[in-house]
């Protein structure tokens, strides 16, 4: 048990998809349908189906399903009628944390992307042979694609903490603390900008102060998402190991 051990790892998520097996058979059947009714009206006017028309119904349905996914898996660690014999199955804590990234994360951003491609070709195909549509493939790996998987990322480990730390109305609070936390991060970064900028009145909104403040933000920006996507995802993930080690004793 000390061992990090792969297979139990993959044991663990397999015995999660197996006890979710109804729900998550039922969420993909209704968001296929879903998915082919939209591609379909997409292919009216240009016949074909842009990486933007597929995005904007894509991306909607990956994040928020994705957070329901994991509070998901860590529901019957809440559930005092099973709580028990969850933590006393044969894996370790870092290993329950692997698995529930890998399959919130990983496993589900493959079957979730796989879906979404296979939906929207077949609509392709039908397309082609009932109507005028021309035959193309679905422009599914876009820069909108990719920006939204790595945002993903970063908010991953933020409800995966919440749906371990919290026992009641996980959802609500862990949304909670998030838009708290946001709140938090940018009156903090407006008082520190302003403070290690006030000699040039950075806040004025005249002429080259106006420029110094939008190139400043700008490259706050870029030292934010790095920050997030470097550190703070880890570090979540690292508190949600503590977090599950806590509830275990």
């Amino acid at each position: 048990m000390k061992q990090f051990n792969i297979s139990r790892i993959g044991n663990f998520i397999y015995r999660d998809i197996i006890l979710l097996k109804g729900a998550i058979i039922t969420t993909l059947s209704v968001v296929s349908a879903i998915f082919f009714i939209v591609f379909l009206f997409s292919l009216r006017g240009d016949h074909q189906i842009t990486s933007g028309e597929f995005m904007s119904v894509f991306g909607k349905f990956y994040v928020a399903l994705g957070v329901l996914f994991i509070f998901s898996v860590f529901k019957e660690a809440h559930n005092q009628k099973s709580n028990h014999f969850y933590f006393s199955l044969p894996v370790s804590s870092y290993e329950r944390i692997a698995a529930a990234w890998l399959s919130t994360f990983v496993v589900y951003t493959l079957v979730f992307s796989i879906l979404g491609f296979l939906i929207g070709q077949i609509a392709i195909i039908l397309g082609s042979i009932f109507s005028k549509t021309n035959f193309h493939l679905l422009p599914i790996f876009s820069e909108s694609y990719w920006h939204t998987v790595k945002v993903y990322f970063v908010i991953q480990p933020v409800f995966l903490y919440g749906a371990i730390a919290f026992n009641k109305n996980r959802v609500g609070k862990t949304l909670l603390v998030v838009v708290l936390f946001v709140i938090g991060l940018i009156v903090l970064n407006m008082m520190l900008f302003g403070i290690l900028n006030y000699n040039y009145d950075v806040f004025s909104g005249e002429g080259l102060a106006s420029e110094a403040f939008d190139k400043t933000g700008q490259d706050f920006s870029a030292i934010g998402k790095g920050f997030f996507m470097g550190i703070f995802a880890p570090l979540m993930l690292l508190a949600s190991y503590f977090k599950i080690v806590e509830k275990e004793v």
